[in-house]
């Protein structure tokens, strides 16, 4: 067993004493802590370091709308002494009218002269909060009622026992009443339009007070207040300077204004938690505070006594399971990082996320953890000590490799349970090595493969005292690293034939532009010749032949390429034609191959599938023929299949099917391996001579096209598969005159774009033959040129893909660009990659294959023109 494990995990049978010293050193940690918390303790570290962050976080931007009116020396200079006459407060709502909203931190309880012209201003401007408070004998004390009915909001600040003020209740339920404070009532008022007058306070009885006497004080919504900064972070203008109309009426606009006194020596401020000297702040510039706090919501929240005190216990509880586990100075860096990580924490909640948790039970936690773990510790270290030969003689046991350890005469003296299941014996049956190091061996009477490493025994003298030997069963990886390496070669294959597709696309592409050249001139020169003339029958045989080249080119590239066509439907009987065919020119002589290609029987699927099957069952019934000579045969017909002709294992629903059926006279299939010839990599050919992967392939491709596949073999016979295709409905096929012929007279002005000389030419000539205004031009950079010069004059744009100085995916975007609605239509000789997602999110209208005819291109332009957005043609 490692040391780190010794010191660190539970072992066997220490669980009991664990936790029950651990339960008894929690109890009286949480029973001394509870009495401490009663006494104050924690509260009075809790309020030190409440303030101790605030100055630590420093100054922050109060809201830019709140503006102090401060009745200040000056204002009592020019006003008279404190306080001041009424008669100055109605002129200054005037003068302050175009004010979101005033709070008022002055109390108004008597009725004083000057309250008739101060009431009419509070009834012309009502968004003023007038303040109430709570007197010594404990009554709520409101607004005269001299001054009407304004909006009303206590002040009522109670300080903390230290004398700092830390907390606003927003809610205060006095004499039967229940009012809000006036930061909330003047945010109510500015947010609902609405504010509690006096008249209008909500009253509340004895029952909703939670059986409280009627006349007792409570207070609810109690919210931290976040101090922005020390006394004078608000902005604040004197009272006299605005009666004196040194500020216009515009200069309030969308500002908030809290009225209140400032001058020295009437004892209207409180202590507040930000300076460390204990500056005192005027009661204005706290209310000031508390309505910023509403404002931008950034009052500080706490989390309530219950959950703190459960908190810091599970915490302590947590804390001291961890650290019990620990000791020496991992235990010291482990306190000091979560005495660390609590005080960053509390600060980064108090700062950042305006959150308060009282650290100090956490930190108590931390201290207690700390010591009563270190005691756990100490009595578990002696109970680990005699645990600790048992625990490594499991260990031993437990390891799967099998461990021999022998003296110097070869006799086992110490060994580990997987020792006896086996790797005994096969030591015994292969012997054992003089010297050091290790062997692969197979052992054929288990059928399996073995390492067997040896090492020498050392002696207390440092002389040889025996052997080591460790043997491991890699029989499973041994197995799988030999799958890997026929996988590997099956990859091999793969990669030359993905660089064969490549090839092919390349030449594709080249060849597809001469044949567009080719068929271009070719519809030119037959335009220009009547119909009864010798010479229009034969370009028209040219056309033909061109027509079956780019079919050809298209069928290579579809069985060259990995990702599959587009399903569709298709005739069967052309596909066998084309196999016989190439078949007929690779197969010896000594093979007869016949087809019967059937009627007009279609499925839907992908043609370069389709080509796949034939071409593999095909290669399957020549490889089992050999050298021999024999007969294969493709049979193409149509089938129904109903619930009495259901074929077992043929899970085929009722329906029409095409049957292809490829027949060989070979030797035909054993019985012993008829169950895995579709298995992956299973083949009987010699190595080089076959993948396996011929009929697994085809097994998949009929799958995915939704049908079944099944053979009949008999020994010396023959073989025959079956494989069962969903039928498709017939279509109408358009003939080659249809594509071919001139059509309707089309119109719209055309920019045509490709890097062939000759392409630009025929396309230019036959789509002015169809009716089309053309410009076009073998350089992209012009053709964007011109686009930009005029975007509304072309209808549609048609491009090459593959051009020297600019792509046509490029060139289409820069299009959208200067036009985002201009149909394209992309002209390609080999569109690998080119899907309708991938002409949609390029801004391609429509995607057409060369080589074509002008016909087709002609119906590609009134697509996109009328809007089929990414269509394939």
């Amino acid at each position: 067993m490692g040391a780190k494990n010794f010191q660190g995990d539970i072992l066997p049978g220490e669980e009991p004493l664990f936790g029950r010293r651990c339960l008894a050193l929690g109890l009286i940690f949480l029973v001394v802590a509870g009495l401490l918390d009663v006494m104050g303790f924690f509260n009075g570290i809790d309020d030190y370091t409440y303030d101790f962050f605030f100055r630590l976080r420093g100054t922050t931007d109060p809201p830019q709308q709140i503006l102090i009116a401060a009745i200040d020396e000056k204002s009592l200079e020019t006003l008279g002494r404190w306080p001041i006459e009424r008669k100055y407060y109605a002129p200054f709502l005037e003068q302050t009218k175009e004010a979101l909203g005033i709070l008022s931190d002055i109390i108004f309880a008597e009725p004083a002269m000057g309250d008739k012209l101060f009431k009419e201003a509070l009834a012309r401007f009502p968004h003023m909060i007038l303040a109430a408070y709570v007197n010594r004998s404990g009554h709520l004390v409101l607004p005269a009622s001299s001054l009407g009915h304004p909006p009303v909001g206590h002040v009522h600040i109670e300080p903390g026992m230290d004398g700092v003020v830390r907390e606003i209740c927003h809610t205060l339920i006095l004499d039967g009443k229940e009012l809000p404070s006036a930061a909330s009532s003047l945010y109510k008022f500015m947010t609902e339009d609405e504010s509690a007058t006096p008249n209008q306070l909500k009253s509340v009885d004895s029952h909703g007070l939670n059986g409280a006497p009627l006349y007792s004080i409570l207070q609810t919504q109690k919210r931290r207040i976040n101090y922005y900064g020390p006394p004078g972070t608000f902005p604040s203008i004197s009272f006299s300077d605005i009666l004196e109309n040194r500020y216009p009426q515009d200069y309030f606009k969308n500002k908030i204004l809290v009225l209140g006194l400032t001058a020295a020596g009437v004892d209207q401020d409180h202590l507040s938690c930000f300076s460390q000297n204990r500056n005192r702040m005027a009661g204005v510039e706290l209310q000031a505070t508390i309505l910023g706090n509403i404002l931008d919501r950034s009052y500080i929240r706490t989390m309530g006594p219950i959950r703190h005190r459960t908190l810091g216990a599970l915490f302590f509880l947590v804390t001291l399971l961890w650290m019990s586990k620990r000791s020496g100075s991992r235990a010291l860096m482990t306190g000091a990082a979560l005495f660390i990580g609590v005080t960053g924490g509390a600060f980064v909640l108090l700062s950042f996320f305006h959150f308060w948790v009282p650290p100090g039970i956490f930190w108590a936690g931390v201290a207690g953890a700390q010591i009563f773990g270190h005691i756990v510790h100490l009595e578990i270290m002696g109970q680990r000590l005699a645990q600790a030969r048992q625990d490594w003689q499991t260990s031993f046991d437990a390891i799967d490799d099998a461990i021999i350890i022998k003296d110097k005469l070869g006799q086992p003296v110490l060994f580990n349970r997987a020792a006896s299941s086996g790797a005994m014996e096969v030591l015994e049956r292969h012997g054992q090595t003089e010297n050091p190091g290790h062997a692969q061996i197979f052992d054929p009477k288990l059928d399996q493969y073995f390492e067997i490493q040896q090492f020498s025994r050392q002696g207390k003298d440092g002389s040889s005292a025996g052997s080591v030997h460790v043997v491991r069963n890699i029989t499973e990886s041994t197995r799988l690293r030999q799958q890997q390496t026929a996988m590997q070669e099956q990859l091999s294959q793969s990669e030359k034939m993905d660089a064969i597709g490549a090839l092919a696309g390349g030449i594709a592409h080249d060849f597809n532009n001469i044949l567009s050249a080719i068929m271009g001139y070719t519809q030119l020169a037959k335009d220009e010749i009547q119909d009864n003339n010798k010479a229009a029958e034969y370009l028209e045989k040219v056309l033909k032949a061109c027509s079956r080249s780019a079919e050809l080119i298209s069928q290579i590239l579809s069985f060259s390429r990995k990702s599959p066509k587009e399903r569709a439907p298709l005739m069967v009987g052309p596909i066998v034609k084309e196999v016989i065919q190439l078949l007929k020119s690779t197969l010896p002589p000594t093979i007869t191959l016949t087809a019967d290609p059937g009627g007009n029987e279609m499925v839907t699927g992908d043609p370069s599938q389709i080509y796949q099957i034939l071409l593999n069952l095909c290669t399957n019934a020549f490889q089992a023929m050999g050298n021999q000579p024999g007969k294969i045969t493709v049979t193409v017909k149509g089938i129904e299949v109903d619930r009495q002709t259901l074929v077992p294992d043929l899970e085929l629903l009722p329906g029409k099917y095409v049957q292809i059926s490829v027949a060989d006279t070979g030797p035909g299939i054993p019985e012993k391996i008829r169950g895995r010839v579709f298995e992956p990599y299973f083949t009987t050919k010699e190595k080089g001579s076959g993948t396996g992967l011929g009929l697994a392939t085809t097994h998949g491709i009929v799958k995915n096209h939704g049908g079944s596949i099944r053979f009949d073999s008999s020994e010396n016979k023959g073989t025959c598969f079956h494989v069962y295709l969903p039928q498709a409905e017939q279509i109408e096929t358009s003939s080659l005159a249809d594509e071919q012929g001139k059509g309707q007279q089309a119109l719209g002005r055309l920019l045509l774009v490709d890097d062939q000389e000759e392409l630009v030419e025929t396309g230019r000539e036959l789509l002015t033959g169809l009716g089309y205004e053309v410009e076009a031009t073998t350089c992209p950079e012009q053709a964007l040129k011109d686009f930009q010069n005029r975007p509304e004059f072309f209808d549609a744009v048609i491009t090459d893909l593959h051009m020297k100085k600019m792509t046509g995916i490029l060139l289409a975007e820069k299009l959208r660009r200067v036009r985002k609605d201009i149909p394209i239509v992309l002209c390609t000789g080999y569109n690998y990659a080119m899907t309708e997602e991938a002409a949609n999110q390029a801004g391609i209208s429509v995607v057409i294959n060369k080589p074509f005819f002008v016909t087709q291109l002609s119906k590609a332009i009134q697509k996109a023109i009328r809007g089929h957005q990414g269509q394939l043609i």
